[in-house]
């Protein structure tokens, strides 16, 4: 059974990286298929397009510019201002039917991984995300609900990538010590922004005329005078 893969990862609402990044896209990321034979079946599912259709709308939305080269060493052609390489990778694409769990559901999970390469092309350090999807058997129809748990779990990666990137220590280094890593996410429009929650109101304590204090304050204080004032202790004559 021959699937294609589709998805509709919507441009992230994240305030971008204020960085220029070259991206290299391996052609095995490219048109990556998987061919897995089950029960009887031979399945062939191919995600290439669709990930890396995704993978750069997603980057264009989160750096200041995004150029593609054609190897991680290209990088002197794309400019001095590009401060790291990212190059994706499929780790792994699994899939559960009905008929393996037990349940009326399909499940797919995606395992990725986003090298970084210095620009002079020296590996870095990388970081791997999985996404997930599921999807509601549709009777003895197969192909349709793994083709949407498949873009499910593409759009799962795709807000992982998103939210989660600017926060690993990998991507911390490519930030001027300007930028602000937990830079909060934007609200669709028409929602206002999140701002810092005002300060309470000081509590109105009430007015006194210090010249003249309060009666009752004034007693009382006698009172704890008193009760506090203890007599002088009474020093036997055999100590003295």
């Amino acid at each position: 059974m021959k699937l294609v893969a589709t998805t509709n990862i919507p441009t992230p609402l994240v305030v971008k990286i204020p960085v220029a990044v070259a991206v290299h896209v391996p052609q095995e990321f490219s048109t990556f298929a998987h061919d897995e034979e089950r029960s009887g079946t031979d399945w062939h599912i191919d995600l290439g397009k669709a990930q890396t259709d995704g993978l750069m709308r997603l980057l264009n939305a989160m750096f200041e510019r995004v150029i593609v080269v054609d190897d991680v060493n290209a990088v002197p052609q794309a400019g001095a201002d590009v401060r790291a390489v990212l190059e994706p990778a499929v780790e792994e694409y699994a899939f559960v039917t009905p008929r393996d769990a037990g349940s009326p559901f399909y499940a797919v999970s995606i395992k990725y991984r986003i090298n970084v390469y210095t620009p002079d092309g020296r590996l870095a350090d990388s970081w791997g995300f999985t996404g997930y999807g599921t999807a509601p058997s549709q009777g003895i129809a197969s192909d349709e609900p793994l083709t949407q748990a498949t873009a499910l779990a593409l759009r799962d990666a795709g807000a992982k990538l998103a939210v989660e990137f600017r926060d690993q220590a990998i991507v911390r280094g490519l930030l001027p010590e300007s930028a602000v890593p937990d830079t909060p996410v934007l609200p669709p429009i028409g929602i206002p922004a999140a701002t810092d929650a005002p300060a309470p109101p000081a509590v109105q304590q009430p007015e006194t005329n210090p010249a003249e204090p309060a009666e009752e304050s004034t007693e009382g204080a006698d009172e704890t005078r008193q009760e506090s004032k203890q007599p002088d202790p009474v020093v036997p004559e055999s100590l003295v």
